[in-house]
């Protein structure tokens, strides 16, 4: 018997420790929407920056990322200390709900005051851009399209591709943009015209690089990487405007560890980190901050982009799942 108590104390014994040490664990777990390969190339300079915490990342698709924070907050088991997307206006949600912690780091004094929150709850921290793309063994320069309108036009009937809302940030924001400035008879004509809306950017690329689209709607990383990769894919910067994707970092209030928190966003907002997002082909909201190699300059982008204001992203927001439902309708149904 004594035995028994004795094995039986010791398991007790073993799940306790093995309780409290999770509890105690020093983990920084950052979500984010990020590309696998980037994280993998910074992860360990980030590392580096925080010996004492353990810096743990969970990636996937903004539409998921935020499926994922939304059933951990259900469960009242939230894991994520800091949150990086590609989805604008979910940050405009969390805010809503108190669940961001505000803080503005002094590296981001530079940032134009449009792409930081007025209460310093998030702060623009990347910007990919939608842009559009040809494959250069199927279509001569001259012969590409100029402007995102062009692509309603029937000599491009079954010929473009593009990401679907429903399943990429970057996507549903550019839907946003070009419903704003055209309504949705542009989506309408594009659905008349063939147009195949599939997948993520990356699935965009695939149908290109094989030849079975000519023209797509794609962010400019994602071309600018396939470029280095030997792709004929090349960018199309459209007259008519490039789409923005401001995408930000902030701080969940429930962290456990708010002042390293707080550090990891300097870090982001450092000229190292900031080199990070621009090795990965995006740029950064901080003009003093070059581009991605062979991209035109910021300053450039910004002159031709539809324009982004806090009351764009307000309204978006408020009608962030009528614009699911009305692409799913016009380009699924």
């Amino acid at each position: 018997m004594k035995k028994v108590f004795l094995i039986l104390s010791c398991v007790i014994l073993s799940f306790s420790l093995i309780s409290c040490t999770k509890k105690n664990k020093r983990e920084l777990w950052i979500y984010t929407s990020m590309y696998k390969d980037m994280i993998e190339m910074m992860k360990e300079d980030v590392q580096k920056n925080f010996p004492d915490m353990k810096i743990q990342w969970f990636q996937s698709g903004s539409e998921k990322v935020a499926a994922k924070i939304s059933a951990e907050l259900e469960a009242n088991n939230l894991q994520a200390d800091v949150l990086m997307t590609s989805d604008p206006f979910f940050y405009i949600d969390l805010k809503n709900k108190g669940l961001l912690l505000p803080y503005e780091s002094p590296h981001t004094k530079n940032i134009p005051i449009y792409l930081k929150d007025a209460d310093n709850y998030f702060s623009t921290q990347r910007v990919p851009v939608v842009v559009m793309a040809y494959n250069r063994t199927l279509l001569k320069p001259d012969d590409a399209p100029k402007t995102f309108k062009e692509l309603t036009d029937g000599k491009w009937k079954g010929k473009v591709v593009m990401a679907s809302p429903l399943e990429s940030g970057t996507a549903f924001t550019a839907v946003a943009t070009l419903s704003t400035k055209y309504g949705w008879d542009f989506f309408k004509k594009l659905r008349e015209n063939q147009t195949l809306s599939t997948g993520g950017n990356s699935a965009v690329r695939q149908k290109l690089e094989s030849k079975e689209y000519p023209v797509g709607i794609m962010l400019l990383e994602n071309i600018l990487q396939a470029q280095s990769q030997g792709s004929p894919l090349e960018p199309i910067y459209p007259e008519d405007g490039v789409i923005l994707v401001p995408s930000p970092v902030a701080i969940f209030k429930r962290t456990r560890f708010p002042e390293e928190a707080k550090q990891l966003i300097d870090y982001l907002f450092s000229e190292t980190g900031q080199r990070w997002m621009i090795k990965a082909n995006m740029y950064s909201p901080n003009p003093m901050i070059p581009p991605p190699d062979n991209a035109k300059t910021f300053n450039f982008v910004l002159k031709k982009a539809f324009p982004w204001n806090p009351e764009f992203a307000q309204t978006v927001f408020k009608d962030h799942q009528t614009i699911k439902d009305t692409f799913a309708k016009i380009m699924f149904e």
